[in-house]
């Protein structure tokens, strides 16, 4: 009975002290730590119970957690930059305690350099802030995501925005308007393209490793020059921001369907880091003195021959390196970034046809193809503090991305000639961008802001060695020489040269923390030069037995030249050459200013003087002896609201008057070939401006977490848009432009994030466009009236990311990666033919990557894990029916590497 008693005793005496204790150690303080001013949260935060060691420091979302004993305590929140918080008498019993601290920047403590330290716009949530309090409606996406997921340049880290796609030839569509109707911009400043044919230079030239964040606005804004109703996409480089670094990263991989496997490659002087060329002399002189001076000498550094190889694994590197320098009372910054990587790719049993109208098939032909890529970037960054308020910044940038392309096909011609051709293309592109850009506060309470910039940018389109020779199928089933009209034998040399210069001051007044009024110039001189020359191959006296089509030293070469029985013709002629360029002047005032604390109203205009210009030959005519001008001078008003309902819901409305230029080649009524076996172009000289009316409407509400859903409504009314026509000439299809009578883009787009788990994120945004234009006369178009080229008419995204902590320094990262892009035309129909659709086509990406502590870090990458078919269909008014017309696959690719930041 004792013992039981006893025991009694000690259960309620262990019962009596685990409730103790539990009561004591019960409390919880914890809350969140932001900027007073713009709401960001304060990663990195500290909150110290004032006599202890005990504390907690901020989460990337500024959340605290501090598990305390009841009590009464003094708290002290710091953080670098920020004045000080000292909170006393903070009572901790057994509910939790929540206490949310705003800071506010404390210039004086970090001496005459504080406040030029500038936000790290890479991560997921600061962007988000970012969007969130931005005056216009913007989307963004930063490098920190990028690589959660796998992104490799711009191009892919754009296709993921609600609304955006990529079709042929890198060309952006957003929300159904073509590369014609958005801008692109490094750093704010604007950058020229090396593509002839695009208005937007290639966004896979900007490998992820050199960016910090993408921006895409697609409302306008009277900042920026008025040539976009599609998208305004800014590209942001890297700049050194919080603490010195260097680092070193390696990836290898390939195409499930390529590497190791069988390649072809005609010949080339050394690899994609040299560009083949033509002795210049060869060009510079007369025709009469070439054609004797071509059998003197191989005036080519290639041949026609073709070598088979391997493929070998992909390979792709990047060294980093950022260091601030203090200098007195001052502080440098300074980062560079180069990487360098190669790709193969095969395309096996591709195929492609032509119909007429009837639905028959007329050329009918199968390929093969071998493509090897480089692709090489530069990115230099020095920033200088002045005095207190002030930056300096020097960017330069440099890219060249080369490809070089093998073909073969085979198949049978509209004339029934059963033909196989060996073809090789090169195509490089170049960009050199210098960047100098200024930031001054100056005033009481620094109400006046200067900000100034200038950049001067050089880009390159090479193809300086496109090669084809055609052999046809003899009765007998050998080959021999395809010599129908000289031109099936032959070598392209084309270029393109364009620069560009930019430069911007503004000013802007706050006569309060919220409200200010913005005067600014803006000043853009662009310059084109574009040459073309073609080597034609007279074949008539040879007639060899071709056993191997790779094989053609033995016919192909200067022993035959030289002694006329190979003649080689230079056609250089004035229509192939142009000189353009295009100069703006313009002057905007804007301002920001909240009628009621709720009311965001972003009020514009701008001015813009135009004066745009292409040198040029008519057929037979003389070099550059003909000229079209096209200036105009515009005004261009914005208006964007933003109703803020309360800290988590808002509203956006935005309507806005902008332009579409012709390119230069639309201009002018020359006759245009960009590449050998492409289409003909001419343009028109009675072509004008389109305007654009743009009108959106957004609902945005963001939660916790980074949860976050938009509701985007748009109508974009398109007054004269140009459009290109086919028209017939000779029995030949011929391209141009024409001012259509109007046309129209509307469209709903929805977007949300959302945190389903701990460390489980669901991304995903969807896109439903309507778009229409009615053709102008004159073209030989089947239909008259027709959805916008490019335009999908549902777009969507989806990501599923799972981002796990182990510790403070390991953490597992996986993402899955799904995207829809809905059937679209390709070329539009003419001779009663329907138009060419690309059918609608999924993709699914895998990435993972694991931080093994703050140094190393391990990744893995599988792209295009559904391997799908790029289909290509036409329709048949005559039958009703619908006839496949081209198909290829590129394939399955992996990739895995390494990366170590000191």
């Amino acid at each position: 009975m004792s013992t039981k008693l006893d025991l009694g005793k000690i259960f309620f005496l262990i019962l009596f002290l685990t409730l103790s204790v539990m009561t004591v150690m019960a409390g919880t303080i914890k809350g969140s730590i932001t900027d007073k001013q713009t709401r960001e949260p304060l990663t990195g935060a500290t909150v110290q119970i004032v006599g202890t060691t005990q504390g907690a420091i901020a989460d990337m979302d500024g959340n605290y957690s501090l598990n305390v004993t009841n009590g009464i305590y003094t708290l002290s929140i710091k953080y670098v930059g920020y004045k000080d918080i000292v909170v006393n008498n903070v009572k901790s019993g057994k509910a939790d305690v929540v206490l949310n601290f705003e800071l506010e920047s404390d210039a004086q403590a970090l001496g005459e350099v504080s406040v030029v330290a500038r936000k790290n716009l890479e991560g997921e949530r600061a962007l988000q802030m970012e969007r969130r309090k931005a005056t216009l409606a913007i989307e963004n996406i930063g490098s920190k995501e990028m690589s959660i997921k796998g992104i490799s340049n711009v191009e892919e880290g754009v296709k993921k925005i609600t609304g955006i796609s990529i079709a042929d030839a890198g060309q952006l569509i957003v929300r159904g308007l073509g590369d014609r109707y958005s801008t692109t911009t490094l750093n704010g400043l604007p950058i020229a393209s090396p593509n002839p044919d695009n208005k937007l230079i290639p966004l896979d030239l900007f490998p992820s490793s050199t960016i910090q964040n993408i921006t895409v606005s697609k409302v306008y804004n009277a900042e920026a020059f008025a040539d976009y109703s599609g998208a305004h996409i800014d590209i942001s480089t890297k700049e050194n921001i919080a603490e010195d670094f260097f680092s070193i990263s390696f990836n290898t991989g390939g195409k499930f369907n390529t590497l190791g496997k069988d390649r072809y490659q005609m010949n080339r002087n050394g690899s994609l880091f040299k560009t083949s060329g033509v002795d210049q002399a060869a060009l510079d002189m007369p025709l009469s003195d070439f054609d004797n001076y071509v059998k003197t000498g191989n005036i080519f550094d290639t041949s026609f021959a073709v070598k088979k190889k391997s493929a070998l694994p992909d390979f792709n590197g990047n060294l980093g390196f950022g260091k601030n320098i203090s200098i007195d009372s001052q502080t440098l910054s300074i980062l560079a970034s180069v990487s360098a990587g190669n790709g193969y790719q095969n395309m096996d049993n591709a195929f492609y046809k032509t119909l007429e109208a009837t639905g028959n098939v007329q050329d009918n032909f199968s390929y093969d193809s071998y493509a090897q890529e480089l692709k090489l970037a530069a990115l230099g960054y020095i920033g200088y503090t002045l005095r207190r308020h002030d930056r300096i910044g020097y960017t330069f940038f440099y890219t060249r991305n080369a490809t070089d392309t093998y073909q073969r096909r085979e198949g049978t011609d509209a004339e029934d000639h059963e033909l196989t051709g060996s073809n090789n293309i090169t195509h490089i592109y170049t960009l050199q961008n210098h960047q100098l850009n200024g930031l001054h506060n100056f005033g009481e309470q620094d109400r006046w802001e200067l900000t100034w910039g200038g950049s001067y940018s050089k880009t390159g389109s090479e193809e300086p060695d496109r090669r084809q020779v055609m052999y046809i199928k003899n009765d007998d089933g050998t080959l021999g020489l395809f010599k129908l009209n000289r031109q099936e034998t032959m070598r392209y040399f084309g270029s393109l040269d364009e620069k560009e210069w930019n430069g911007n001051l503004a000013l802007r007044w706050k006569w309060n923390e919220n409200n200010f009024l913005k005067l600014g110039f803006n000043y853009k001189n662009k310059s084109r030069d574009y040459k073309a020359t073609r080597f034609y191959y007279n074949l008539n006296k040879i007639n060899p037995t071709v056993t191997d089509i790779y094989d053609t030293d033995g016919f192909l070469n200067q022993e035959n030249i030289a002694d006329g029985n190979v003649t080689v013709q230079r056609v250089m002629q004035p229509k192939d050459s142009y000189r353009a360029g295009n100069e703006i002047y313009s002057g905007y005032l804007l301002t920001d200013f909240y009628p009621v604390p709720s009311l965001l109203v972003n009020l514009g205009v701008r001015y813009e003087i135009s004066k745009q210009w292409v040198d040029y030959a008519t057929d037979g005519g003389d070099w550059y002896a003909e000229r079209r001008n096209l200036d105009k001078n515009d005004f261009f008003p914005t208006l964007n609201l933003k109703y803020t309902i309360n800290d988590a819901n808002s509203i956006r409305f935005s309507a806005s008057r902008t332009v579409t230029r012709p390119s230069f080649i639309e201009m002018a009524p020359f006759l245009y070939q960009e590449s050998y076996g492409s289409a003909q172009i001419r343009g028109n000289d009675e072509l004008q401006n389109g305007y654009n009316y743009n009108f959106d409407l957004r609902y945005e509400r963001f939660g916790k977490n980074g949860d976050m859903i938009s509701l985007t409504g748009y109508f974009k009314y398109l007054d004269s848009p140009i459009e290109r026509i086919q028209a017939l000439q000779g029995g030949a299809t011929l391209h141009s432009f024409r001012n259509a009578d109007n046309g129209m883009a509307a469209g709903v787009e929805v977007e949300f994030r959302k945190q389903l788990i701990k460390d489980l994120r669901l991304g995903a945004n969807l896109s439903y466009m309507y778009t229409n234009v009615k053709l102008p006369e004159g073209g030989a178009y089947t239909n008259k009236e027709r959805p916008l080229q490019g335009a999908s008419p549902i777009l969507a995204n989806a990501d599923l990311t799972y981002s796990p902590r182990f510790g403070e320094e390991r953490q597992l990262n996986l993402a899955l990666l799904y995207n829809l892009q809905g059937s679209r035309i390709h070329a539009v129909g003419v001779s009663n033919l329907g138009d060419i659709k690309q059918q609608t086509l999924h993709t699914l990406n895998f990435s993972a990557g694991y931080d093994l502590n703050r140094h190393f870090s391990l990744k893995l990458q599988v792209n295009d894990l559904l391997n799908r078919n790029v289909i290509f269909k036409q329709g048949v008014p005559s039958t009703g029916t619908e006839v496949e017309v081209e198909r290829y696959k590129k394939g399955t690719d992996f990739e895995i590497g390494f990366s170590y930041k000191l």
